[in-house]
């Protein structure tokens, strides 16, 4: 008897504690001391395990913000008189534009989340977009592809850290909402992102071992950049 009386009991101060978390509590406890201007903290569109994922999902916009403006800037390089490869600038304008929608798609995601965007600079890899004006062709898309494959390592690292699988213990971090956006929108673009540049970067080493054509192929390459 004692024991189920003390079950009864700790059943309801769990159930009193998670009380305080709801907004009806918040608009009662508002409306008993006659305060308008009291806050409602629990009175927003936070839920499942998106507190957990928020840092690293302001910190993968950042990514796809800083490198929408690195791959214009490969853009412009190669829209110019001294380069004229406007198949190349074609290519990187079109992921220019892509991780900008990017950003702008998760920056909204965050806030219908109950989140809010911070802007913060986000360190990669020294050698990603190091050196960018002094790159040629092949060293151009070597660089996008790796820069591909580290924003879909972000994606995969968020996906896992939300999903079913990762948390079975521990639902409080789960968010099938989440894992489903980030599932959808990005994994099967930058997969298709990533297997083009890299059959884009093997042709291009092939056709630059062969000294004496160089410049034929690149123009040709270009071209057909140009149509694709």
């Amino acid at each position: 008897m004692k024991i189920f009386v003390a079950l009864v009991t700790i059943a309801l101060a769990i159930v009193g504690t998670s009380a305080t978390n709801h907004c009806y509590v918040d608009v009662e406890n508002t409306c008993s001391n006659n305060n308008p201007d009291d806050n409602l903290p629990n009175c927003n569109a936070i839920y499942a395990g998106f507190p957990h994922a928020q840092s690293a999902l302001q910190e993968f916009t950042m990514m796809q913000i800083q490198s929408s403006f690195e791959y214009l800037l490969l853009s412009s390089k190669y829209n110019t008189h001294v380069k004229n490869r406007p198949g190349f600038a074609k290519k990187f304008r079109e992921l220019s534009d892509r991780s900008w929608n990017n950003g702008i798609d998760l920056i909204k995601h965050i806030t219908k989340r109950g989140g809010k965007m911070e802007f913060r600079k986000v360190e990669k890899p020294r050698h990603l977009f190091e050196h960018t004006l002094e790159l040629d062709e092949l060293h151009s898309v070597a660089i996008v592809l790796e820069n591909e494959k580290f924003l879909a390592k972000s994606a995969h690292h968020i996906h896992h850290s939300v999903s079913h699988a990762n948390h079975t213990n521990h639902s409080a971090r789960y968010d099938a909402e989440l894992a489903h956006h980030i599932e959808e929108k990005y994994f099967e673009d930058q997969a298709e992102t990533i297997r083009k540049f890299s059959g884009y970067a093997n042709d291009l080493k092939h056709f630059m071992q062969e000294k004496s054509q160089v410049a034929l192929s690149l123009y040709l390459f270009d071209e057909y950049l140009q149509k694709e």
